[in-house]
């Protein structure tokens, strides 16, 4: 079996920053956070763009995902950046894994987590009297913390089946310094997408989804 992601960042989410553009300049804004990265998979790819002013738009062939991939876990890194001169919250929504045969793939076969948020450069605003928080059970590399389940399937502290419709991940104060008009190399924040799957047998069933990440305004944190 092969198994296909797509990501993206939302229409919704790009309407809203057209909207907000109109009055204030970068008010919510995701893009690409730099090329995206495989690693343990046979036969598989990802594509995307290292320019971090281009659009979120990321496509994983995770390959072979049977015993026929005697890697122990296939991982992809999806580096997504952010902006925003206001508090603000990311959520992701999912879509295309339906499998009514519980042996075949499933979202929670899909390990999924939220790491490594970092300064995109030195227009991005930092904080002092509030920080970035990856909402629970997000905040962890699924491809180091994953177990083998009572029913022989490998599990994770998170992973797609945890989200629920458009579910919030993260969360904080103001991204950037500067209130642009158009995206700059340096002008917020970028955190690691982890994807993982362990090649294991699955039953014959859907093996592509689609992953949507929108910004929209968060709770007032101060700064």
């Amino acid at each position: 079996m092969r198994l296909r992601l797509v990501t993206y960042s939302s229409l919704t989410a790009l309407i809203l920053l057209a909207l907000a553009q109109s009055a204030s300049a970068q008010a919510l804004d995701i893009s690409s956070g730099g090329l995206p990265t495989i690693t343990g998979t046979v036969g598989g790819s990802v594509t995307g763009s290292s320019d971090v002013t281009n659009d979120l738009v990321v496509t994983v062939n995770f390959g072979e995902v049977s015993p026929l991939n005697t890697n122990s876990i296939v991982k992809v890194i999806v580096p997504v950046a952010l902006r925003s001169n206001q508090p603000y919250q990311v959520a992701v929504s999912v879509s295309g894994l339906n499998n009514a045969n519980p042996q075949a793939l499933q979202a929670s076969d899909i390990g999924f987590g939220i790491q490594n948020i970092r300064l995109l450069g030195g227009a991005g605003k930092i904080c002092t009297q509030s920080t970035h928080v990856v909402q629970s059970p997000f905040n962890n590399d699924p491809a180091t913390s994953a177990t083998v389940g009572s029913n022989g399937r490998v599990t994770y502290p998170s992973s797609l089946g945890n989200l629920f419709g458009s579910t919030i991940v993260l969360s904080g104060p103001i991204l950037s310094k500067n209130n642009s008009s158009k995206r700059q190399q340096s002008d917020g924040y970028v955190f690691d997408a982890v994807f993982t799957v362990s090649p294991q047998f699955f039953a014959a069933g859907v093996s592509s989804a689609t992953l949507i990440f929108s910004i929209s305004p968060g709770p007032n944190v101060p700064c």
